[in-house]
């Protein structure tokens, strides 16, 4: 890493973003063409927001290429880190070729996670703060559970064209603003993930294309926490939790709903209020559009939670905000 003036200095710096859309752009655009070959494609059913069949898989490019970008800008890669995502990216591939059962696929999620958790995460965090054993134990169970479902909830989101892409992009354009604004390094990470995910929205947008498959979703959503909760360990945990707000409450609220209703929390379903909206005249890209606007609040409330050291009223401020959203897609339009 290096800081914000040095990267964009430098006579190569725009090549290489030109070299990173470009070629995520041309990959996707042969991909979308093998996959409907090979028959590996999305077809509508119950709870689909599309209409006709989909190329799937594009999270098998651009994994990779995040990876790959990443080290080619001298990101370094913790290997726990790699580890997890690799774990997470096959089994995700296997599930969109097998659409395997719920337990072994959280098995394996599990798996993954505690290896982030229990050799990358919990040193690091006995480094800043000195917890007894036993206590670091019971927490470690507790992150285990929170990142799996973090990933879950993740992938459950990726319902409509687009607001993955806004998801993501708005994250990272957030944590780039914050750092800028503290004067820290410029993480290559976030940028390579900037690059090629606003590649594959080109695609993605309705009327989507492509789509990312679990093999691109589920590996977001864990290189996502893991970006914010190293924010959060450098003591900016009310943004860490702000930036994603949307995603938490939405999915959160839907799945209490669904447990006090006694229905199966692991079957598919289409109650979400993002899907909502959908069912309730609202088009795809409008209900990305105002996920925007969401992000966009969101981001200012998290840059006001580290300009006034994480005050608690503006995460009481962001709930309210994402609530108005919410209950505005459970309105018929």
């Amino acid at each position: 890493m290096q800081d914000f003036y040095g990267f964009f200095s430098t006579n190569n710096s725009f090549l290489k973003v030109l070299c990173m859309l470009l070629t995520t752009m041309l990959t996707l655009i042969v991909a979308k063409k093998i996959f409907f070959k090979l028959g590996f494609v999305d077809k509508p059913n119950y709870r689909s927001s599309h209409k006709k069949p989909v190329a799937l898989g594009a999270g098998i490019i651009i994994i990779p290429f995040i990876v790959f970008y990443s080290i080619f800008n001298n990101y370094e890669w913790n290997k726990n880190i790699l580890s997890s995502l690799l774990i997470l990216f096959l089994i995700s591939i296997w599930d969109d070729i097998k659409n395997i059962k719920p337990l072994p696929r959280l098995f394996f999620h599990f798996i993954a996670i505690a290896i982030y958790v229990f050799l990358y995460l919990n040193p690091k965090i006995q480094q800043i703060y000195d917890y007894d054993k036993i206590v670091m134990y019971f927490f470690s169970v507790f992150l285990m559970f929170g990142i799996t479902w973090f990933i879950n909830a993740f992938n459950f989101m990726d319902g409509i064209n687009g607001i993955t892409s806004v998801e993501v992009i708005s994250i990272c354009l957030s944590l780039i603003t914050i750092n800028f604004f503290l004067n820290k390094e410029i993480n290559v990470l976030v940028f390579s993930i900037l690059i090629i995910v606003s590649a594959f929205c080109y695609f993605n947008w309705s009327p989507a294309s492509i789509f990312l498959g679990d093999a691109g979703s589920i590996p977001l959503g864990f290189i996502t926490i893991f970006l914010l909760l190293e924010l959060a360990l450098e003591g900016m945990w009310v943004a860490a939790i702000i930036l994603p707000l949307y995603y938490l409450m939405d999915t959160g609220i839907t799945l209490i709903k669904r447990v006090y209703n006694k229905k199966k929390i692991w079957k598919a379903h289409k109650e979400h209020y993002y899907q909502q909206a959908i069912q309730n005249g609202f088009s795809h890209s409008y209900v990305s559009l105002k996920l925007i606007l969401i992000n966009l609040g969101l981001f200012f409330l998290s840059f006001s939670a580290v300009i006034y050291q994480n005050n608690l009223i503006f995460f009481v401020i962001s709930i309210f905000w994402c609530s108005y959203f919410m209950f505005s897609f459970s309105n018929k339009n």
